[in-house]
């Protein structure tokens, strides 16, 4: 029989199914290696070197293509580069070291509550199937995320982390995998990828019903490669450009803050829109807002936000109006944003300052988090170590007692497992003798759920069907988050169809 045990991953049974048949047994007597059951011979074009692209193109060179990486940018990493919060992954080795029970049922059943019935459960499934086995991946590239945390909308800890080094250096999950990735195309593949930086995505070729490569402006001018094509070129939470994506699907939400570098203009989508190509889009109005990216009191209206990851609530950091919760800071990200309209005002009561919370961290929860990178959030004068509770108030405009009353209530929900606002898992308590730690906070441009339609094999939909030689992973396209992404989603999203 031709096909696979299911025991096997879900691409290597894939990749067998397109073999000569064997002999019954052969298969469970050995299994064939990816590279040999899935050999390449046409060269790869990949548009776009985050995350999502460089595991692309590893696999792709691993298989024995000549891969092609362009990028607009003169570095390849993208937003990808600036993740902090973690990968997600369900029933991982990290997850069982740890004790922690997970599912890939809980963690599809998480995904697609939070996608409000607009996630495609098709895609949902590639993505929580897949997800144990894509930890693996990276392990063996020497990409081990070892520490495990639980963020909001999540129903277990599943997000998964770098700790410190030896030396107590942190490693922020998303600058060290694109960091070791980029190590493995530049030592192990070095004959078989070629990065253009500077180069800019212009068109696609398409001959006979199928995509043959694409044009694209380097340095040097305008020029063609044929190939497969690689779509892995990001969103548009940040494009202000002419016939801007956000101006055009979601209007309301452009004058936002965005956490998203300058880059983040959906380039592809609107070069493939004005080709007229016949790819669907899906989703295209669905742009998260990030409860928390920092505001920097010395300019409180740069438009640029650093993220306060979500790892930092789940580490036990509290958020605060006026010295008072008003919501479950490990609920949604659209549910937090939600609450923050309806309860805190501009920073330091000033109307020309953006929206404010106050976010309020014990030692103990920077610990949890990782105080190297906490280091790097004080040098940058994101947090301020207050120490104490009276200087906490001070330092966030409430009242001594207002802020104690508060804490004193946390404290007693916790020890009963439930608060007002439902919230059942409590990282820390706030004793009135902790050392304390402010940042401001405010709801940002933070990713589009929107994108290129795929179906389960990444392959980019025109009319309902495949386009044969043009694929899609990460934030270009739409369908895996629906509505909501949870935190932790969008690097598993990238490495599992990249």
């Amino acid at each position: 029989s031709t096909a696979a045990p299911a025991m096997f991953p879900r691409v290597l049974r894939v990749c067998l199914a397109t073999l000569a048949p064997v002999a019954p047994g052969v298969l469970a007597a050995k299994t064939p290696s990816l590279s040999v059951a899935c050999a390449m011979t046409e060269p790869v074009i990949v548009v776009g070197g985050g995350l999502a692209g460089l595991c692309a193109s590893i696999e792709a060179a691993k298989r024995g293509a000549n891969v092609t990486i362009i990028d607009k940018e003169a570095q390849l990493g993208g937003n990808s580069a600036k993740a902090s919060s973690g990968m997600n992954g369900a029933n991982t080795e990290a997850q069982k070291a740890s004790g922690i029970d997970d599912s890939v049922e809980k963690f599809m059943e998480d995904t697609l509550s939070s996608g409000d019935g607009l996630a495609s459960p098709e895609l949902v499934s590639t993505l929580a199937e897949q997800s144990a086995e894509t930890h693996r991946w990276l392990q063996s590239l020497g990409l081990h995320l070892s520490d495990v945390v639980q963020l909001g909308g999540h129903s277990t800890k599943r997000t998964h982390r770098f700790p410190a080094t030896a030396e107590g250096k942190p490693q922020p999950v998303g600058w060290t995998l694109v960091s070791g990735l980029r190590k493995v195309l530049e030592t192990e593949l070095k004959d078989l990828v070629t990065v253009r930086t500077k180069s800019s995505f212009k068109e696609l070729l398409l001959e006979e019903g199928r995509v043959a490569g694409l044009r694209f402006v380097g340095e040097g001018g305008e020029e063609e490669l044929r190939g497969t094509v690689v779509l892995t070129s990001g969103g548009y939470a940040n494009d202000h450009a002419d016939a801007s994506l956000l101006e055009q699907h979601a209007p309301q939400l452009a004058k936002l803050p965005t956490t998203n570098g300058p880059f983040a203009t959906g380039d592809i989508i609107k070069a493939l829109v004005k080709q007229d190509v016949g790819v669907q889009t899906t989703l295209m109005d669905k742009v998260q807002i990030h409860p928390t990216g920092f505001i920097e009191v010395k300019q409180p209206n740069f438009h640029t936000k650093f993220l306060a990851p979500e790892a930092l609530r789940g580490s036990g950091g509290i958020l605060l109006c006026h010295g008072q919760r008003f919501a479950n800071e490990l609920g949604r990200r659209d549910y937090l944003t939600d609450q923050m309209f309806k309860h805190c005002k501009p920073l330091f009561d000033k109307e020309e300052n953006p929206l404010a919370a106050a976010m309020l961290l014990t030692e103990e929860a920077v610990e949890k988090y990782g105080s190297g990178a906490m280091g790097f959030y004080k040098f940058k004068g994101l947090v301020q170590d207050v120490g104490t509770l009276e200087l906490a108030a001070e330092a966030m405009g409430a009242s001594p007692e207002v802020l104690r009353k508060t804490l004193e209530d946390y404290n007693e929900a916790a020890e009963k497992g439930v608060d007002e606002f439902g919230k059942k898992v409590f990282p820390v308590r706030f004793p009135s003798s902790a050392h304390l730690y402010v940042a401001f906070v405010t709801p940002t441009l933070h990713y589009c759920m929107g994108g290129l339609a795929i179906n389960q094999r990444a392959e980019v939909l025109r009319d309902g069907e495949a386009l044969p030689g043009l694929y899609g992973a990460g934030e270009v396209t739409g369908g895996v988050h629906g509505n909501n992404r949870l935190g932790g989603n969008s690097l598993l999203d990238c490495v599992v169809f990249g």
